[in-house]
């Protein structure tokens, strides 16, 4: 099994940003290693990683995506992308884009009408409650139904540890999945916990902060 480290860049207004803990009113320009702007093209140019995980936090607010920079960088990267879809209908809208799209349970409204077995779906995670309309805010029974109905791929993203560098306290899930369908770990991660991560069977981590800070 390969285990991926997956670069995380956030969108907003055209720029990458950097928050904390999914403040998002709070979040700033991000300043990284990998280029002297924040902008998300050269940035992502200049990560030597073949796969970035874009959040488009316009889309995800229900705003117009970035459409031309996602398009850009599919160009150069494979891209894992939450564009805020909440219906079958948003599914389609970016299909023409060159990029595989994650469901995100913030924004998901239902699932009824998609093949969830087609996308990653991301369980998003605040104060170790699940963030969704209709899924159950407990970890573990919402993991249940998306199981029960096919999902192949799932990211536990714990928001509240982004940028912290404090760490994840979802370890212990990725042991109990990893026999069941492929498991990736997102929030609060740094270089000490890789090996950890890898010991309980997640196929990778989505790492944003402690890259961009060079501290991997």
């Amino acid at each position: 099994m390969v285990f991926e480290i997956i670069p995380v860049i956030d969108i907003m207004q055209g720029k990458a940003v950097a928050g904390k803990c999914g403040e998002r009113e709070k979040y700033t320009e991000l300043k990284t290693i990998y280029a002297k702007s924040s902008n998300p093209i050269e940035i992502a140019k200049n990560l030597p990683f073949k796969k970035i995980y874009i959040a488009d936090l316009d889309a995800i607010a229900g705003e117009p995506a970035n459409i031309d920079i996602l398009r850009k960088i599919s160009e150069i990267k494979e891209i894992w992308a939450d564009l805020g879809i909440r219906t079958k209908k948003d599914v389609k809208k970016y299909s023409f884009l060159k990029v595989k799209v994650v469901l995100g349970t913030e924004t998901l409204q239902e699932f009824k009408r998609i093949n969830l077995r087609k996308y990653i779906v991301s369980v998003d995670i605040k104060n170790n409650k699940v963030i969704s309309p209709f899924l159950p805010d407990d970890v573990e029974k919402t993991l249940d139904i998306l199981i029960s109905k096919g999902v192949k791929k799932i990211i536990l993203l714990n928001i509240s540890k982004v940028g912290t560098l404090k760490g994840n306290e979802y370890l212990d899930i990725g042991e109990k999945l990893a026999q069941r369908l492929e498991v990736y770990l997102g929030g609060g991660i740094t270089k000490k916990d890789i090996e950890e991560i890898k010991k309980k069977g997640f196929r990778g981590a989505l790492i944003g902060t402690a890259l961009h800070r060079g501290l991997i």
